[in-house]
């Protein structure tokens, strides 16, 4: 009974845990295929659903791809149409598992997680240490199986429920209760594959009738949008709307199954459970569990239209506005490739708030006399959105950082920390030049025509050197480098040529001192936006 316990335990706690290696080796492995295929999401219903399965099959949870989609929504980078195809895709993707999990190697498990835990401890290439993970993880999980298995045999079949492990046989409200009692065990575990991993051991003990297997994968599969629901409570309609709709098709499919199920009894006895229990059981969980994400992608064609309406109307319109913060959604930080696309994206979007200022800043100096202070304020309410972007870009990467990343992606998440830096303050002196601009203002000095000329001149061409150097980012461009440096170069030989000719003015007393003194600081100022750019190119290039 004691040992019973303990391997009923230890086997769940190791299926639990075995399912973070397999996901964090698969995102290392295929995180980049992921992230294109994201970005290909509007070119068809193909292109959703695929990017749905590939979603489903890298994070090895329905709720888990689910929640990264959700997040997508939130920020603006679906439609609601278009995260339904991908929320298919992905149900259909995070059946995999329970097909691995049916394999049931037996004696061969402990063999497959030391040979897996040895490549990932020796090899010295990233994709065969990461390989190496990804077999120590699928060893784990049929190490756990053939735990919680033998736990059942321990414990006797007397352990649970007749309700639960032969539904059928009680009657419909045992099917229901079955059904709302693994729907509460997901919901607790928040893992849909868990729930199925358990209901594989109690069929590969023989105490899982194939009405209780059919429950339990209703349950798990209902129970999985709970995580979904929550992850979307805080975000827009829209992304709330795609919650519901998860959830309204993964009800629809288990009310639809749940009032076919004897005929789909009958469908599944074909499977010979006398002569081989220990391998048709678990099959007939994973014939299930997939069968039942094809009925929900056949329902979701037809029904696509009166669902997402059903799910406007329940889900009305909301005044939450997206902040200045666009992509970042914390609910993707375990899957790298997506959190840096996130990352990425909005690290642009901070460098389009940034231009927005350089512009206004421009437009300030149309004139040296109007004090323009809406002008001035919308300056300086651009660069605090660009100190609240890089503080939650920073702590977001940060957070990233700590999880299983490829080396490529550790020097990615450093290089855009550093971008949103840059950014930062080129922002920084959009508010410097601002405030200079007001207090040449009210000591009442003026600059001259000429010198209004240069700054603005001046202002111009180093506007444009940030935005080409922000375009060719946005465009993944390569090999630029030494182009803008050449036009940074050229920007510092003016810069000297402009305060020279500020000397020059100061020495022949057609300027105050004061303006000239102010002339100096508006121009140093414009001139670190410049090297802050060019230190944003190197950056993002990785040169230094």
């Amino acid at each position: 009974m004691i040992r019973g316990l303990l391997e009923l335990i230890g086997g769940l706690g190791l299926l639990l845990y075995g399912l973070r290696p397999v996901s964090e080796a698969l995102q290392v492995l295929f995180g980049e295929r992921l992230r294109r295929r994201v970005a290909e999401v509007g070119n068809g219903r193909r292109a959703e659903f695929d990017a749905g399965v590939v979603a489903g099959l890298i994070t090895q949870s329905s709720s888990a791809a689910a929640v990264r989609i959700v997040s997508f929504v939130n920020a603006g980078l679906m439609s609601l149409t278009q995260a339904v195809g991908v929320l298919v895709g992905a149900n259909l993707g995070a059946t995999v598992p329970a097909w691995l999990l049916a394999l049931q190697p037996g004696s061969l498990a402990i063999g497959i997680l030391g040979a897996g835990a040895s490549v990932h401890l020796l090899a010295d290439r990233e994709t065969v240490r990461f390989g190496g993970a990804l077999t120590m993880g699928a060893g784990m999980l049929f190490v756990a199986i053939g735990w919680l298995t033998r736990a059942w045999h321990g414990l006797g079949p007397h352990t649970l429920p007749p309700w639960l492990l032969q539904p059928e046989a009680v009657g419909l409200t045992a099917l229901l209760a079955a059904v709302l009692a693994a729907a509460l065990v997901t919901a607790a575990l928040q893992s849909a594959t868990a729930t199925i991993g358990i209901a594989i051991a109690l069929a590969a003990a023989g105490d899982l009738s194939l009405g209780g297997a059919t429950t339990m994968v209703i349950g798990a599969n209902v129970g999985s949008c709970v995580a979904v629901l929550r992850a979307a409570a805080p975000a827009t309609a829209d992304a709330r709307r795609a919650a519901l709709v998860d959830t309204l098709l993964n009800v629809l499919a288990a009310v639809v199954l749940l009032l076919a199920i004897f005929p789909w009894l009958q469908t599944l006895a074909i499977l010979p459970t006398d002569t081989a229990p220990d391998i048709a059981g678990p099959l007939h969980v994973a014939v299930t569990h997939t069968a039942f994400n094809i009925l929900l992608a056949a329902l979701a064609v037809p029904l696509l239209g009166p669902i997402r309406r059903l799910s406007e109307w329940m889900v009305g319109a909301s005044d939450r506005e997206r902040t200045a913060l666009r992509y970042l959604r914390q609910s993707v930080v375990e899957a790298p490739s997506l959190a840096i696309e996130q990352a990425r994206l909005e690290v642009l979007n901070m460098a389009a708030i940034t231009i927005d200022a350089l512009h206004l800043t421009r437009t300030l100096f149309a004139d040296a006399h109007e004090p323009r202070v809406e002008l001035r304020r919308s300056i300086l309410d651009r660069e605090k959105a660009t100190d609240t972007i890089q503080h939650e870009v920073t702590t977001f990467l940060a957070r990233v950082l700590t999880g299983t990343l490829s080396a490529a992606q550790i020097d990615e998440c450093r290089a855009l920390i550093r971008a949103a830096d840059e950014i930062e303050s080129v922002a920084d002196y959009c508010e410097r030049l601002a405030n200079y601009r007001r207090r040449l203002i009210r000591e009442g000095a003026s600059l001259d025509d000429s010198g209004l000329r240069d700054l603005q001149s001046y202002l111009d061409r180093t506007t444009a050197l940030f935005e080409d150097i922000i375009d060719r980012i946005r465009r993944n461009d390569s090999g630029w480098l030494d182009s803008v440096v050449t036009k940074g170069q050229y920007l510092s030989t003016e810069a000297d040529a402009l305060r020279e000719a500020n000397l020059q003015r100061l020495t022949a007393q057609r300027i105050a001192p004061t303006a000239g003194i102010f002339f100096n600081d508006m121009l140093v100022a414009m001139r670190r936006i410049r090297n802050h750019a060019l230190n944003l190119a190197e950056a993002v290039l990785g040169k230094k």
